[in-house]
């Protein structure tokens, strides 16, 4: 058998920043407008044009530092990189390198139990510009629209702390998340506003050096990094095994075909000739600066889950679905998470039954129309009502579907919908008794089976049950009775 070898991960993420104008112009930043309807002489680098600092994308930049736990430095600055591109009117990128806006932090993540586990090193954090958007034709020819040229980024790159597919996607969607929820970006990957790039190497299991890296562009969606990792661990063992050598290149993801391809050998920092930049001060980031970049650390979306997790008991993947801004308005992507907890501990509704139907019915209903949540009838005050109804006995899970179904589509009171639809629960001991007889008497065929040992057909009885009472039935004291009439009587 051969050498076993495990992958080096790291991953550098470009995030457009939520500004209405551009880093270093005052061209605006609105996306699917006519092409090269934003631009300026400063934006498309012509000669005597100055750049000026987009105060705003300074202060979304020590805000995102913060919420990575980073060190954010008394003085950041400003270098160019330069390169030739199409896509790079100036002739360089103005960047940062020597000097970020933050270094040494870390991506909180939680295990599949809720707990906090070792998260993602992130090893810098910093400011610069947008390049074109690059169109291209057939028969050789390329188009450019420069409106994106110039449109705040951050740049934040992971220490090498990734060692599989599954936790890189993990990584990119809590740190989206994050972008997303604290408004620094709007990380829309199909947008281009939220783009990755993926650094990997193999290394022998029992050696601590790295081996050759290469970098992995094109990568358009979370499926596509878990496959083009996967695709790339298989490529590279397969060429060691061979005993030949890992080039140092950057390659493109190839999502049709599902491999990745050559695309040019790879640059090293000297060769972009990084310098300070003549025409921009120093950011002096001193306390007053900070001190509008201020940031709860409660909010931090990792740290909501896990407050849903340990406060409310809420299962790990229904306090993601709460935090995943799913039904939530724009404006508010903590709007869900906040309405449950709400429900809960200013209206005292059953947790469990609330992110249950919260989850469940209710997204569903949103998913399928398209409405946040606030669009709706539905308060805090009602989804408690329904749970405590639930907890009484008075409402089945069935039945306080039907009422949430009615307040999310046509509005009302919980009460008046119970009572005009007739929902209250059947618990009464006679009626419930009577009904499993006749259930009982109506399909011979099952009882002859549950007599004969398949328990499990009580089941199908108990949801006849419940289609014959219009799902008013108590199905717990149905599925009772039925056990005391077909299995326990002597």
């Amino acid at each position: 058998m051969g050498v076993n070898y495990v992958p080096t991960i790291g991953i550098e993420v470009h995030a457009q920043l939520n500004t209405e104008s551009k880093m270093y112009c005052a061209c605006s930043t609105a996306f699917g407008d006519p092409p090269n309807t934003h631009t300026c002489p400063v934006c498309l680098g012509l000669p005597g044009s100055l750049p000026r600092v987009n105060y705003r994308s300074v202060i979304l930049g020590i805000i995102t530092a913060r919420a990575l736990g980073c060190t954010i430095p008394i003085v950041a600055q400003f270098a160019r990189k330069n390169y030739f591109y199409p896509d790079l009117p100036k002739g360089y990128q103005i960047s940062m390198y020597q000097f970020p806006i933050g270094i040494e932090g870390k991506l909180d993540l939680l295990d599949d139990y809720g707990e906090f586990a070792d998260g993602v090193g992130i090893e810098r954090v910093h400011l610069e510009e947008d390049t074109a958007k690059l169109f291209h034709e057939s028969e050789g020819v390329s188009f450019i629209d420069y409106n994106r040229a110039g449109v705040p980024l951050i740049e934040i790159v992971s220490r090498p702390d990734i060692t599989s597919a599954h936790e890189a996607s993990k990584y990119l969607k809590e740190l989206r998340r994050l972008l997303k929820f604290l408004g620094i970006s709007n990380a829309n990957m199909e947008e281009g506003s939220f783009r990755c790039e993926v650094n990997i190497s193999l290394r022998p299991e029992n050696s601590e050096r790295f081996g050759t890296k290469i970098e992995i562009k094109n990568l358009n969606s979370f499926r596509a990094v878990e496959r083009s990792i996967e695709y790339e661990i298989e490529r590279q063992t397969a060429i060691y095994r061979k005993g030949e050598l890992v080039k140092h290149e950057t390659r493109g993801w190839d999502e049709k075909e599902g491999v990745t391809v050559h695309q040019r050998f790879k640059e090293k920092a000297p060769e972009y000739r990084y310098f300070p930049e003549p025409d921009l001060p120093d950011l002096i980031l001193d306390s007053s600066v900070c001190a509008e970049a201020s940031l709860d650390i409660e909010t931090i979306p990792v740290r909501k889950v896990r407050s849903l997790i340990g406060r409310f008991g809420v299962p790990t993947q229904s306090a993601d679905l709460l935090m995943s801004g799913i039904g939530a308005p724009e404006d508010n992507p903590y709007f869900v998470a906040d309405f449950f907890e709400e429900a809960v501990e200013r209206h005292r509704a059953q947790g469990t039954a609330a992110v249950n139907l919260l989850t469940g019915i209710v997204f569903e209903h949103l998913r399928k129309t398209g409405v946040t949540l606030d669009q709706t009838d539905l308060t805090p005050v009602k989804l408690a009502e329904i749970t405590k109804m639930i907890a009484r006995e008075e409402l089945s899970s069935t039945t306080a579907k039907m009422v949430l179904n009615i307040i999310l589509n046509e509005g009302g009171k919980v009460q008046d919908i119970v009572v005009r639809e007739g929902l209250v629960q059947v618990s009464d001991e006679d009626e419930l008794v009577k009904m499993v007889k006749e259930i009982i008497e109506e399909n011979p065929q099952i009882v002859d089976s549950i007599k004969k040992g398949k328990t499990n057909a009580i089941g199908a009885l108990v949801g006849l049950a419940m289609k014959k009472s219009g799902g008013q039935a108590n199905p717990k004291r149905v599925n009772e009775i039925l056990q005391d009439l077909l299995i326990n009587k002597k």
